[in-house]
């Protein structure tokens, strides 16, 4: 045995450091079931090709022994391209489906195969596999069923039940003759029996699996050529097996178990391992042999009688002492650690294996007499050989005398035997060895011993006292000491033995386990579905080594790990102490169930076992180094719960750790696993809000262990909503989930203010973010980085008002089980936003593949609302795929369910990809997307599927803005061809994030119809070398002329018409994105804008890019070509817009005049222009500027500068005055620029100057003048002028304050002006009145009437003085006879109208008046109206000038209906002023006259309205109904023309909508619809059966019923076709001939449309339109019959239609 140890030291040198380890076997297992789902199964790899299984139960494949392919069985060997035999292993397979972890088999066999696998703990599993060929890649499928059979435990059979039992199985060898490594991989190679026996061959041949402990170790057989020869060898693979001494459990068909043990041992560096079969529990005493092991012997050697025997056989054992020994005992021990008797070296064989082993000691001998040569201390040196195997002693100048001299060493007093060759490899002996340096070529003689012990005798340590004694020298004795760096010395023995004292302590802490609780510090599954090695324990093991009294300084602690510790330790010597802590009120007797586990290569101390009894117990280590140094570390805690805690006891503060700012720390969550909740908030049950100050909650600190919180729930009951489970995350609260399972029995529900983070968690079930409530997912604020490892089951689900930041989310929800159970396949959204939702920073979301619904899940819905991003916020969102389920349909990104994504940042949605199916779009559903940027892609589609399709980049029902754009459909390709989308993918299981970088997108350029504010259009408007362009402040005349056509050509931004703010030209920008935040116009923009100049109602529609006029500051339409002009945008460093000047090439106009006029009331100057200008010049102009001979240039606006395009004006602000006008340029819409040719000169302003003259008679000769501010420089001439009069014979002139004059002139109006001499100054005017002395006039108060004065008064005169009435002063109020806003008081005849405004008060009322005319002496008098009489007189229906007649307006329910006048004449405006009740709103107001006709009422808005008054009395009647708050409908804003009318509709069930809480406002209306809305406004009459119904209206369709209706009422007749034409959208000239067949009268007016003819079949229907109110023309001149209808204005007209009936 010796001279094999030895030979095994020179085979095995330089082999891998394995540090001993003491661990128990883990407990057995229960039988139990195998999985039976193959969730993958296919075929990989090349040289060897290895097919792959993946039943998602990872502890089942690493307890897998054994494997049998259609009979043949396979190894367990490591696959490479050479070992490729039938053989298996376990690993990782990345493939079609991802990473996963599968058993792989060596494909030596062919299809269809059965393989049957055995398990430890498992019953056996049978898989039938099947290949299909016909396509390509081949299709692999897999169907798996549990065989039965006996339990396997610990026998490593794999739990067959197919095997011998035991009471007929052979034995197996007894003898092991030789133990080997080498080999590539590493292996150990074991022969048993003997060369002449063929070596127990067909026992290896039978062996089926190796167990270390619960580990099947890999193994293989055949013959190996080592240091013995060649034997045929049981090879067990050595990287396998990690801690010594190792015992396996070896296991052969029809065989007995084997248990091997295997040590390891050190000789100086060398290491070897020696086998030994250590026990056979299984073997029957009665029949069987058992081996008998001889250990090794130290100064002797032993044999015996039999190296087996049965038992009760006799055994002798013979000792034989070496050289100066003699025998001291023997011993004989059983397997099992029993002692056997040993008497007169015989003992009896028990039945178990036996190991003999014999001590022998030194016979004492008498030391010679010693000499008188002294060796001192410091001539010892020792140091240790190259090889680290021997200590060397050297004794200075001495050496080779003193060494050859030496007798006899004593060690501790104890003689050390000399051996004569070689150094020792063992303690208890010394030699004299000569040392040969072959570096320098040298020999020394040293005295050597054993470093490393290879014997039973202890080899030197430190503290040891070593005695030598030599011929002719005293005894040297001396200590021997061993400091902390490992280096020895010779020092003076104090008696006090080592001066080195061992210190040991533990850091960490231990992870809380539950009562059962399997593999603790084992593995688990990891969230990406991958596994990982993860440890409950966070302990380390730190050792210090000090001189004796002195306590370890921090920088003496080190980790006790072999592989950079300076302390050795010895392993089997080192022990973890578990007591149960009884100051916890743990009894004395409970039990861990648990034990210690250190390995000391790693200085890492775990747990290992099954917790039994719950409480708390103290953990420790016992240590000792290889200097037999020992040391006790101090304990740490470890809990163990019984799992029936509740979270609300266990989340209080006082269990979770604090921080110094105050916050707490979960820190670990304990128990690991929390079922049950308990409840912290009132009225609710199993409910839990955390603690506010709760900041971070940890499942454990390995990522891939886990914290568990809840427990399995069908996924029907969640998606019900009967989640029995709350977790609240409450106001101020920022808590971080880590390490966390959260199963489906628990909803959490992040309130306002709160926040959650998941962080390497999974989330089984619901999270709701309520409003003001915050989610973040996979990111680290602290660092600011995204992470991998937290996943979503369930849904994550954001109500309004909630906060999406900085989450990377991918779901699971298909392919990890919620828990146990298997219920779940889903493909709706992940992450469901209802309401209004905010994006911040940046969010990733990608749906699952799909599963068996057939359809990828969907990542983001947006529903009844808008999901905001921030501003710079990104948004990614990937539809899953349909690559797992090769038929299956990818899913979107984004569901709209109207909805729609707006904001300030980017939006990327690509659609699931697929391998066999149809590619879904990025953005489906209802709704739209307005942000900066877009990047829409959707997913391609293969051909080799017939049908398949492409995914769209978005719905056609979903409208898509922004600024910049990638909007593109996917492909379809070839089926063998790439998706050439791939690279756009987010790859979740090795990215954080996706690469932004690759949804890059490039600015689009494009030309666009904007509103240019004035003074950014004309800035660049200039002449070479002119200076920037000014605009005046004016604004603009009036609020009807800027909202009506004559402001053509400029924009208003506000809506009430209080300024025109610019002009509409053509812009071209380089990047269209930058005009992301202003207000884009489309095509399918409408607006309608009413005036009412001169109280004339004027309505215009405006529609796309003419729509631009009311709209704000850089609005936009983008045009579809090249405009002929146009300017070019410039962002500015500021962000704010610069404008080139326009390209056009200006062109002169000829044949033009300009003319300039002083003091108009548009503007102080006005130009007029005349000549050869377009005709239509009045609509074309967009902007003018004027040009002055210095440089200056100056732009106008409109309606205040810029008039009917001739008229041009400009203030005194303008800095033109005294410069001369030379050009005027006209820039026109049709893209052109046109210039004037002018020599204007502006003179200086006389705007300040006041004139006035004091009328006076004619008669008088004087009248007084004052003119106040003018100009010391103005040299003053003066004119006096009538119309065409000659006044020279008059003689007018000024002179100081008195314009004087000769003779009579004529009475009536004058002007005197005042003009500057030299020109430079503008002339001043004012008009004045000569007046006659003669009264012309009187007041009849009987007849109303002014009348002539006397009868000296001719009619001519008084006809005269008539027509000269300037104005009717009515109880101090003026009223103009003519001109604008004229009010005739004085009929002709000089006729009093008392039905003029004016006379509001009633009747017997009294008015003042005062009558001016022009030359005439005011007339003053008092008109009194008449009251009526019982006799009804002033109600008379002769409608006779002067004729009152009353206006009742009876009290009603819910509302006030007032009117004013309360009696009005014929003729007189009436106003009906309605106020309903608070909650009630205005339902149908009507106005009948005494015969009951209904009278036309004028909306004036706010409640009022208007009618004329006939010639009778007249009923005003109101009804109110119940105010609806908003409208229904997403499109229908409150405030839209036919938002009442969608309302009334509504509530009169004539429409509900088109679903999804939208109307159609914009859709075009069909002749279906337009009846059923007819029909359901009628009451929805039965039909009467009597009509025949046309084939496309189907029987059951909604319209049915009502187009039979419209038929037998004459209501129409259908197409010319024979069709009704259901689906044809109905044309305006449809619509109110249908209504008007319907509802209408015939009218009392002739249309008078242009595109409307006298015979057309609709003239009389639009006749009667547009006299009911129902509808006006699309112009003054035109109605536009054919146009197509949406469904707001056909609700709208009926409405209408209903409101004048």
């Amino acid at each position: 045995m010796k001279r094999m140890k030895n030979r095994l030291g020179s085979l095995c040198m330089a082999v891998v450091m394995l540090l001993s380890m003491a661990v128990t076997p883990a407990m057995a297992a229960d039988t139990k079931d195998p999985p039976t789902e193959v969730t993958n199964c296919e075929v990989s790899g090349f040289m060897p090709e290895t097919l792959n299984l993946n039943l998602n139960d990872e502890k089942w494949l690493n307890a897998i022994t054994k494997v049998v392919v259609n009979d043949a069985q396979y190894e367990k060997a490591e696959l490479s391209w050479m070992n490729d035999g039938n053989i298996w292993n376990i690993g990782s397979v990345t493939g079609s489906y991802g990473s996963y972890q599968a058993l792989k088999i060596v494909t030596k066999f062919s299809f269809p195969a059965t393989i049957m696998i055995s398990a430890t703990g498992y019953k056996d599993l049978k898989v039938q596999v099947t290949k299909d060929a016909s396509t390509y890649p081949y299709v692999y499928t897999a169907a798996a069923e549990v065989v039965g059979g006996s339990d396997s435990g610990d026998s490593g059979n794999g739990g067959s039940g197919g095997e011998t039992p035991d009471t007929t199985k052979k034995n197996p060898p007894a003898v092991l003759t030789y133990c080997e490594q080498g080999g590539y991989p590493s292996y150990f190679n074991i022969g048993f029996g003997t060369l002449n026996s063929g070596w127990d061959q067909e026992w290896v041949d039978k062996v089926t699996t190796v167990k270390n402990g619960d580990t099947a170790v890999s193994f293989s057989r055949g013959n190996y050529i080592g240091g013995y020869g060649t034997y045929y060898a049981l090879q067990i693979k050595a990287s396998e097996i990690k801690e010594f001494p190792a015992t396996m459990v070896i296991s052969a068909d029809g065989y007995k178990d084997l248990t091997l043990e295997i040590t390891k041992e050190k000789s100086g560096y060398n290491e070897y391992y020696v086998a030994k079969i250590k026990d056979n529990t299984t073997i029957d005493p009665s029949k069987d042999t058992y081996a008998v092991n001889v250990e090794t012997a130290t100064n002797g050697t032993v044999t015996v009688s039999a190296t087996s025997a049965k038992a009760g056989d006799t055994v002798t054992v013979t000792a034989t002492p070496a050289d100066g020994y003699e025998l001291d005992t023997i011993t004989v021990t059983g397997a099992n650690g029993t002692a056997v008797a040993v008497n007169d070296s015989k003992f009896t064989m028990p039945a178990e294996n036996v190991t003999v082993s014999a001590a022998f000691k030194v016979i004492p001998v008498t030391p010679p007499a010693t000499g008188d040569k002294e060796i001192s201390l410091s001539q010892v040196k020792l140091s240790q050989d190259m090889f680290g195997n021997n200590w060397y002693v050297t004794f200075g100048s001495e050496n080779d005398s003193y060494i050859t001299a030496i007798t006899s060493v004593t060690v501790n007093d104890a003689a050390w035997e000399k051996i004569s060759s070689g150094t020792p490899n063992t303690g208890g002996k010394y030699s004299k060895y000569t040392y040969t340096d072959y570096m320098n070529n040298t020999e020394t003689q040293v005295l050597a011993f054993a470093l490393n012990n290879y014997g039973s005798t202890p080899v030197l340590k430190s503290g040891d006292v070593i005695t030598i004694t030599a011929t002719g020298y005293n005894d040297l004795t001396f200590k021997f000491v061993v400091d902390t760096q490992g280096n020895a010395s010779a020092v003076e023995n104090d008696g006090q033995g080592d001066p080195y004292k061992l210190h040991v302590k533990i850091e960490g802490n231990f992870e809380a386990a539950i009562v059962g609780q399997k593999n603790y510090d084992g593995v688990s599954s990891a969230s990406t579905g991958g596994a990982s090695s993860n440890k409950n324990s966070a302990v380390t093991v730190y050792g210090a080594l000090t001189k004796n009294g002195t306590k370890p300084a921090d920088s003496d602690w080190q980790k006790l790990e072999s592989y950079s510790s300076k302390i050795n330790l010895v392993g089997s010597k080192c022990k973890v102490n578990i007591t149960p802590d009884t100051s916890k009120g743990t009894p004395e007797d409970a039990d861990s169930g648990m034990e210690g586990v250190y390995m000391t290569i790693s200085s890492d101390l775990t747990l290992s076992g099954t917790p039994k009894d719950a409480g708390s117990y103290l953990i420790s280590i016992h240590v000792e180094d290889d200097q037999g140094r020992t040391a006790d570390s101090n304990a740490l805690s470890f809990r163990i719960y019984t799992g029936k805690e509740t979270l609300a006891d266990q989340i209080k503060t006082e269990h979770l750790k604090k921080y110094a700012n105050g916050l707490y720390a979960w820190d670990i969550m304990e128990p690991w696993a929390i079922k049950n909740f308990g409840s912290n908030v009132d009225g609710e049950t199993e409910s839990v809000r955390v603690p506010e100050k709760l900041e971070v909650w940890y499942g454990s600190h390995e990522s891939g262990t886990y914290g568990y919180l809840g427990y399995d729930l069908a996924w029907e009951e969640v998606e019900k909503g009967n989640i029995p489970q709350t977790l609240y995350i409450p106001n101020g609260c920022n808590l971080t989930l880590m390490n966390m399972k959260i199963l489906s029995s628990v909803r959490i529900v992040v309130e306002n203010g709160g926040k959650l983070t998941l962080r390497d968690s999974t989330v089984q079930g619901i999270i709701d973010v309520q409003s003001g409530g915050t989610f973040s997912m996979n990111y680290d604020s602290f660092h600011q980085k995204f992470e991998t490892g937290a996943s979503i089951c369930g849904q994550i689900r954001l109500a309004d008002g909630a906060i999406l930041e900085n989450a990377a989310i991918y779901s699971h929800t298909n392919y990890l089980a919620n828990g146990n159970l298997k219920d779940r396949s889903n493909d709706k959204a992940v992450v469901a936003a209802k309401g209004n939702v905010t994006v911040k920073g940046q969010v990733f979301i990608q749906g699952d593949e799909a599963g068996s619904t057939g359809k990828g899940q969907t990542a983001l819905e947006v529903k009844n609302g808008t999901l905001t991003l921030a501003d710079n916020a990104v948004l990614v969102t990937y539809g899953g795929g349909g690559n797992v389920t090769l038929y299956s349909n990818g899913g979107s990104a984004v569901e709209l369910d109207n909805g729609s994504i707006a904001g300030k940042g980017k939006l990327v949605a690509i659609g699931g990809p697929v391998l066999f199916g149809s590619g879904d779009e990025a953005v489906a559903g209802t709704g739209s997307i307005d942000v900066s940027e877009v990047f829409l892609q959707g997913a391609t589609a293969y051909e080799h599927k017939e049908g398949a399709q492409p995914g769209k980049a978005y719905a056609n029902s979903v409208t898509v803005k922004a600024g910049k754009q990638h909007i593109a459909n996917g492909t379809l390709v070839d089926g063998a061809a790439n998706d050439p989308l791939a690279d756009l993918y987010w790859k979740t299981g090795t990215q954080a994030t996706p690469d932004l970088s690759k949804y890059t997108i490039a600015p689009r350029s494009g030309y666009v119809l904007m509103n240019i504010p004035y003074a950014e259009f004309y800035a660049a408007e200039k002449d070479a070398n002119g200076t920037a362009a000014q605009v005046d402040a004016v604004s603009s005349a009036t609020k009807q002329k800027t909202r009506s056509t004559l402001a053509a050509g400029s924009y208003h931004k506000n809506a009430d018409g209080t300024d025109i703010s610019g002009v509409i030209y053509p812009v071209y920008v380089a990047d269209l994105s930058i005009l992301k935040s202003f207000k884009q116009v489309t095509d399918k923009d409408s607006l309608t804008i009413t005036v009412t100049p001169k109280d004339k109602e004027i309505t215009t529609t405006y529609t796309g890019k003419d729509t631009l006029f009311e709209n704000p500051d850089y609005a936009y339409y983008v045009l579809s070509e090249v405009p002929k002009s146009y300017k070019t945008l410039t962002v500015k460093s500021d962000g704010s817009f610069s404008f080139d000047k326009a390209t056009a090439k200006m062109t002169e106009l000829g044949n033009t005049s300009v003319s300039l006029k002083t003091g108009s009331h548009r503007a102080y100057y006005k130009l007029e222009v005349s000549g050869n200008l377009p005709k239509n010049i009045k609509s074309m102009v967009s902007a003018v500027t004027l040009h002055t001979t210095d440089g200056q240039t100056y732009g106008l606006r409109h309606v205040a500068e810029i008039w009917h395009g001739t008229k041009l004006g400009f203030g005194v602000d303008s800095g033109l005055q005294d410069k001369t006008i030379d050009k005027i340029t006209y820039y026109l819409n049709d893209g052109t620029i046109q210039t004037i040719a002018a020599n204007i000169k502006v003179p200086k302003s006389t705007q300040n100057v006041t004139a006035t003259v004091e009328n006076a008679l004619n008669t008088a000769r004087k009248a007084v003048v004052t003119v106040e501010n003018l100009p010391e420089d103005f040299d003053a001439r003066y004119e006096v002028a009538s119309g065409s009069t000659d006044l020279s014979a008059y003689n007018f002139k000024v002179e100081g304050e008195k314009l004087t004059w000769t003779g009579t002139p004529a009475f009536g109006a004058y002007t005197l002006t005042i003009m500057d001499k030299s020109g430079a100054y503008a002339p001043v005017s004012t008009s004045f009145e000569l007046k006659t002395a003669d009264v012309i006039a009187k007041y009849d108060a009987s007849n109303k009437a002014l009348v002539k004065a006397s009868d000296a008064i001719t009619e001519e005169q008084f006809a005269a003085y008539l027509k000269a009435i300037s104005a009717v002063s009515v109880d101090g109020t003026s009223y103009a006879a003519s001109d604008k806003g004229a009010v005739t008081i004085i009929k002709n005849g000089g006729v009093i109208d008392l039905t003029a405004q004016p006379f509001s008060k009633g009747e017997g009322a009294s008015y003042s008046l005062v009558v001016k005319a022009t030359g005439y002496q005011d007339l003053t008098f008092t008109v009194t109206t008449a009251k009526k009489s019982n006799s009804g007189s002033g109600s008379s229906s002769s409608g006779s000038s002067g004729s009152s007649y009353a206006v009742s307006a009876p009290s009603t329910k819910n509302g006030d209906v007032t009117v004013s006048p309360k009696n009005a004449s014929k003729g007189d405006r009436v106003t009906v002023t309605v106020t309903p009740d608070k909650g009630y709103e205005l339902d149908k107001l009507t106005v009948k006259d005494a015969s009951g006709n209904k009278l036309k009422l004028t909306d004036k808005g706010n409640g009022k309205y208007t009618f004329t008054m006939p010639g009778s009395k007249v009923t005003v009647s109101a009804e109110f109904v119940e105010e609806q708050a908003a409208s229904i409908f997403a499109d229908v804003p409150t405030d839209a023309y036919y938002a009442k009318a969608v309302e009334w509709a509504v509530k009169k069930d004539i429409t509900n909508g088109k679903g999804n809480g939208l109307f159609g406002s914009n859709d075009p209306c069909t002749r279906g619809q337009i009846v059923t809305f007819l029909w359901r406004a009628a009451g929805s009459p039965a039909p009467k059966d009597t009509a025949t119904i046309p084939a496309d209206v189907l029987p059951g369709s909604y319209c049915y019923d009502a187009v039979a209706w419209a038929l037998e009422n004459g209501i129409t007749n259908g197409m010319a076709d024979g069709t009704f034409g259901v689906n044809n959208t109905c044309t305006r000239g449809q619509s109110v001939t249908l209504l008007y067949r319907a509802l209408g009268k015939a009218p009392t007016t002739v249309n008078g449309f242009t595109d409307v003819a006298a015979d057309a079949f609709c003239a009389d229907a639009v006749a009667w339109a547009v006299e009911s109110g129902v509808t006006n023309g699309t112009s003054a001149t035109t109605f536009s019959p054919a146009d197509g209808c949406t469904r707001a204005q056909i609700v709208t007209f009926l409405y209408r239609a209903y409101q004048s009936k």
